[in-house]
């Protein structure tokens, strides 16, 4: 991935501008990255993403938790199809989602929380010319996704970052949306308001995960016993057009609702 999208990007932390600097190491090799012009914190380039985590991992409750998190995020395709069945299938599952978002030709896309970027997969056959950005914590779901991007012949910017801290300029993007985990997040309120930050106004948000039936079947293959409770009670009260549906038959829920235009 070429660094051909920094002026969408910042600090997650601080929010301040970024700069490329390099770094000369052994043998003649040398290694980029993004500094803060705030903080003066730096950000490494991966080869085919940036990784915006500063060392961070995902908080697990346990070691089973752990366990399975990891093994799942390895098969993560096979592992998801399986899931599913009990919806549809993954492509009906994925589309009953995807149909919410107000998707046009030359959109700017965000998705948080790529998996192994299926979704860009269906998108790009929905409209021309898009521009797809990704971000996903755990960096097994950016190999499986920089694996497929790659045999599809799709272009996208990838990141390793969390959620609650995107590393994007305030208003960058015509689409955002969220499909399957925000469930897990620590802090789903600031996850939510980070999307709501980085997208346009005027633009549609869209976030789906499992409801409370869905949770219930995840638990006997995890082990918890969690209380899935959709965020929608999170979404900030100047959002317009909030709603939330039931989808999955009954194993998911989808919240939408729109950006106001500024006044």
């Amino acid at each position: 991935m070429k660094l051909t999208k920094e002026n969408f990007l910042c600090c997650p932390e601080c929010k301040s501008n970024l700069s490329v600097s390099r770094q000369n190491g052994l043998n003649e090799f040398s290694k980029q990255f993004l500094v803060c012009s705030g903080c003066k914190k730096e950000y490494l380039k991966e080869g085919y993403y940036i990784d915006f985590t500063g060392g961070r991992e995902l908080i697990y409750k346990g070691k089973w938790d752990k366990f399975i998190r990891s093994f799942y995020a390895k098969i993560y395709t096979p592992a998801t199809n399986f899931m599913f069945l009990f919806c549809g299938g993954v492509k009906n599952a994925k589309k009953e989602v995807l149909s919410h978002l107000d998707l046009k030709d030359n959109s700017v896309v965000l998705e948080t929380g790529i998996g192994a970027a299926e979704n860009f997969y269906y998108l790009s056959r929905e409209a021309k010319n898009l521009s797809f950005f990704g971000i996903d914590i755990q960096k097994q779901m950016l190999i499986h996704s920089a694996r497929n991007l790659k045999k599809w012949n799709i272009a996208a910017e990838l990141f390793l970052a969390d959620a609650e801290e995107l590393p994007f300029k305030d208003e960058m993007f015509d689409v955002v949306f969220h499909l399957g985990s925000i469930n897990l997040f620590q802090n789903k309120e600031k996850a939510i308001n980070e999307m709501i930050r980085v997208a346009k106004p005027g633009s549609k948000i869209v976030i789906a995960d499992e409801s409370e039936k869905g949770g219930k079947l995840m638990n006997l293959f995890t082990g918890s016993n969690d209380l899935v409770v959709p965020p929608v009670n999170l979404i900030p009260k100047e959002m317009l057009h909030v709603n939330i549906e039931t989808i999955w038959k009954g194993y998911g829920f989808v919240i939408e609702f729109w950006k106001p235009m500024k006044k």
